[in-house]
């Protein structure tokens, strides 16, 4: 180890008040990372069901929300709802959907990276928060890139895996054992107020979001 390693790791020791010794180094990083604390402080909310809040919340956030009852009416509904939009509309699938025995007859499928406007991109969700109407997206699940670079955006989500605290979300992820590169979270259409405090939407990402919420298990 490096002289200057080994100073910032003596400094950080001492002001942390810890005692790490620098051959340790890896052994005291894991045991603080797995080190249990005291759960934080959760909104008061009412979460009798918490797919009913998560469907409120993603509805306030600019997502359009459907409940299908289940995977094998994800296309039709794409045919019915996101097909008739535009006539050149090409949906690009994330391999967790791809990977799903659909009927994709009459829809113009791709896997390859969205380029251009009036594009769809259909993906799964890993988790849904319901205290935000957020949705977790794991980059070994779908790629960060689909859900940025596409016009509008479709979300696919299992009833039992909405959550009531982004706390649960990271509990769930814990419990695979692999980590992603990276994680996403997606908050309805993609907006800001960067630009003189007027809201712009699809300034970073997709200009329209759908959820579909399936009711049984995949």
């Amino acid at each position: 180890m490096t002289d200057s390693r080994s100073r910032i790791i003596d400094r950080i020791a001492r002001s942390t008040g810890g005692n790490f010794s620098a051959d340790s180094l890896e052994e005291n990083f894991k045991a603080l990372t797995v080190k249990h604390t005291s759960p934080p402080v959760q909104p008061k909310m009412e979460m009798s069901d918490p797919v009913a809040t998560f469907i409120s919340e993603a509805s306030r956030n600019g997502a359009r929300v459907a409940k299908l009852e289940s995977m094998a009416q994800v296309t039709q509904w794409l045919r019915e709802n996101a097909n008739n939009t535009t006539s050149s509309a090409r949906f690009h699938l994330s391999p967790s959907i791809l990977n799903q025995a659909l009927d994709w007859d009459g829809l113009t499928t791709t896997t390859e990276t969205p380029t251009a406007a009036e594009s769809c991109g259909v993906v799964q969700a890993h988790t849904g928060i319901a205290e935000t109407g957020t949705v977790m997206s794991l980059s070994d699940e779908c790629p960060s890139g689909l859900l940025f670079l596409v016009e509008r955006l479709v979300i696919v989500i299992a009833r039992e895996d909405i959550v009531a605290y982004q706390e649960d979300a990271w509990q769930r992820l814990r419990a695979r054992n692999t980590l992603p590169r990276t994680v996403n979270w997606i908050t309805g259409p993609s907006r800001t107020a960067d630009i003189e405090q007027q809201i712009q939407i699809g300034a970073h990402g997709p200009r329209e979001a759908d959820y579909l919420v399936i009711e049984k298990t995949f």
